[in-house]
């Protein structure tokens, strides 16, 4: 029996997913660059190198309040929500796997799911390098899974469902000449599919597309949300002033039904929910019915 409490074991392994995270915003930044991973980190608009204590994961943007030490300006949130992000999913995938091998590979099929996530959000592309690496992470993850009771009838199955997977978004990227999804979601879908097998495969799927929606539907609501409580509290201070003639800004909508969106976060969200959470799309329809 483990004589050490669970909270230790949660902050070792939170703390590891940081270290992680940290390092994975390094490689985010210069990949594909032309950058090596090797030179010292630095403010991104003044070039000033970051000392020691402004290279804590989290810590030191919470301190730092966001901005830099030198210059003032802005740090991209993106580095606290790829390093929290990261601190998450190790605690998540301990939770459920403990520490085992298995763990380790999942932990970096989550890595390279991340690093896609965030590449695709910024740049609207998946590298070949990150689908290659989610396929080897893949390849990895079921031989390990199955040795010693491997079938060819299993392998045909997951063939079938990666084979189903890809051939679904292939069809809504050749249909729509690549407007509604790139072909780098259509590559993906095949390990993705692969590891999850046909029940899965088919949850993974439909949840790509309800998560899609979810968050689509948020972000179309919020310009109409903010500009309301703008509304509210100009219309406010216009009452409370003495001057008639308060201006009314504009605020324009930055977010369409014609803006682009990038889909491999919805699809690596559905894969999360299905393969850490095993939420299934018939289940959770029959409970609700």
């Amino acid at each position: 029996m483990d004589i050490l409490p669970l909270w230790y074991h949660y902050t070792i392994v939170g703390v590891f997913g940081l270290i992680v995270g940290s390092f994975l915003n390094v490689v985010i930044y210069r990949f594909h660059t032309g950058k090596s991973l090797s030179g010292s980190s630095h403010c991104l608009s003044c070039g000033t190198p970051l000392r020691w204590f402004e290279l804590f994961p989290l810590l030191s943007y919470i301190f730092l309040r966001g901005r830099c030490r030198s210059c003032g300006c802005a740090i991209p949130i993106r580095y606290f929500l790829v390093e929290s992000t990261t601190a998450l999913l190790a605690v998540l995938i301990f939770v459920k796997f403990s520490y085992t091998i298995l763990a380790g590979i999942i932990f970096l099929l989550g890595v390279v799911l991340l690093m896609i996530t965030v590449y695709d959000i910024y740049h609207m592309v998946i590298p070949d390098e990150l689908v290659i690496a989610t396929t080897f992470c893949a390849a990895l993850y079921m031989g390990y899974t199955t040795y010693g009771h491997f079938s060819s009838s299993m392998l045909v199955e997951h063939c079938l469902a990666a084979g189903g997977a890809f051939a679904f978004y292939g069809c809504l990227w050749l249909v729509s000449k690549g407007r509604w999804i790139g072909f780098g979601d259509v590559k993906l879908a095949l390990p993705l599919g692969f590891m999850l097998g046909p029940v899965g495969a088919f949850s993974f799927v439909v949840l790509s597309f309800w998560v899609g929606a979810v968050v689509s539907i948020g972000i179309l609501a919020y310009p109409r949300v903010h500009a309301g409580v703008v509304w509210a509290t100009q219309h406010l201070q216009r009452l409370c002033s003495t001057c008639p003639h308060t201006h009314v800004a504009k605020y324009p909508r930055y977010f369409t039904m014609k803006s682009e969106v990038p889909f491999a976060p919805f699809m690596v969200v559905a894969f999360l929910l299905v393969f850490l959470c095993d939420v299934y799309v018939l289940q959770l329809m029959a409970t609700i019915i």
